[in-house]
């Protein structure tokens, strides 16, 4: 385990700007100043607010996710051991044998402060993949073997049992997408607060878009020259050719699609400790893991062992990356989110860095 990360120096180079996170000599209001010592309580109490499952399960997404038919199943969201093992070297090669588990899981994870939660949602799909998965370019692989990608809801403690929405965070091929429906939040140059608005399913559920083929998510009404290109008319907008895959949050249960245009699919909530468990399976090989990295002196799995098309290019949530989002390096998404999201944006105070649970700490 990372026993004490946010106390460690980090291994990145150059050095993570988050470190210092000692208490101020002056005793100040660390939530006004966004400052804050490191209390991981793993089994800490939820002061009277809902349980964490709960509070998952209140914001999960509804994903709208575009289809081809050209490769139906590769579009599929489905758990990482959807063909019965744990090894990722197989994924693609065992996506279209029979009796395997496309019904639908998303991964999830829930991080709390002393004013804020940090719940992150991520699919799973065995093949990344183009109508033509031939390099166009040396070194340059347009199709690759598993794909992880997903989306951070930040939810504000407001007193109420499941918070306020503040901010939302997608991942579309390591570059991250922010989007916010409160006027105070401002941001930087990248990652870029998108003007788009969150629209919601019942009050609480982002409506997300995913991409057909590489998967990228963005809020639904969302549509970028290089990410979630789509029509964005309409609620809700269509899909490009007419086929699409809605998944949403229903009662818990994980359903397997009737068709490419099924409107309703509902998908079980994984803990994302259950990925988290497998970090150190690394190997060339039989593993779930192949290549590492290094944060805070743990070597962790960076990708998910792949051989079909583009090696080991999936990332799992705590190897996401940005390039061109500043002083946030790799692993600093997913283990210091309160950080991020005050490296990234001016937000509305108080908002602290004082870690009351960190499941991955």
């Amino acid at each position: 385990m990372l026993v004490g990360l946010l106390g460690v120096a980090a291994c990145h180079d150059p050095p993570s700007p988050f470190l210092d996170l000692a208490l101020p000599r002056d005793g100040g209001d660390l939530l006004a100043r966004g400052e804050g010592s490191v209390a991981d309580r793993r089994a800490g109490d939820l002061g009277g607010t809902a349980s964490r499952r709960a509070l998952a399960e209140h914001w999960a997404p509804v994903f709208y996710q575009d289809t081809d038919e050209r490769d139906a199943l590769a579009d599929y969201i489905v758990g990482f051991d959807f063909d019965g093992d744990t090894r990722s070297d197989n994924n693609w090669e065992n996506l279209t044998k029979a009796g395997v588990d496309l019904s639908a899981k998303i991964y999830y994870s829930v991080v709390e402060t002393t004013t804020h939660w940090f719940i992150l949602y991520a699919d799973f799909h065995p093949r990344d993949w183009a109508k033509d998965c031939s390099p166009l370019i040396p070194l340059s692989e347009p199709c690759h073997e598993n794909d992880l990608e997903g989306a951070m809801v930040v939810v504000r403690k407001d007193g109420s049992s499941f918070g306020s929405f503040l901010l939302l965070y997608t991942e579309a091929h390591n570059i991250l997408h922010a989007f916010s429906n409160d006027g105070a939040v401002a941001g930087a140059a990248s990652p870029r607060l998108e003007p788009t608005k969150v629209t919601f399913e019942g009050g609480s559920h982002p409506e997300l878009y995913v991409e057909s083929k590489g998967h990228g998510v963005c809020a639904l009404h969302f549509s970028g020259k290089d990410h979630c290109e789509h029509p964005t008319d309409g609620s809700p907008p269509p899909f490009p050719g007419g086929d699409g895959i809605v998944y949403r949050y229903k009662d818990g249960k994980a359903e397997t699609p009737s068709s490419l245009k099924d409107g309703s699919v509902g998908y079980a909530l994984v803990p994302l400790e259950t990925l988290w468990s497998r970090r150190k399976d690394i190997c060339d090989g039989g593993c779930t893991f192949d290549t590492t990295m290094t944060y805070a002196g743990e070597t962790l799995g960076k990708a998910f062992d792949g051989d079909t098309h583009g090696s080991d290019k999936a990332n799992p949530p705590w190897a996401w990356d940005d390039p061109d989002d500043g002083p946030v390096y790799r692993g600093d998404f997913f283990f210091r989110p309160a950080e991020t999201v005050l490296t990234h944006f001016k937000v509305p105070l108080p908002f602290s860095k004082q870690y009351l649970f960190h499941p991955f700490l």
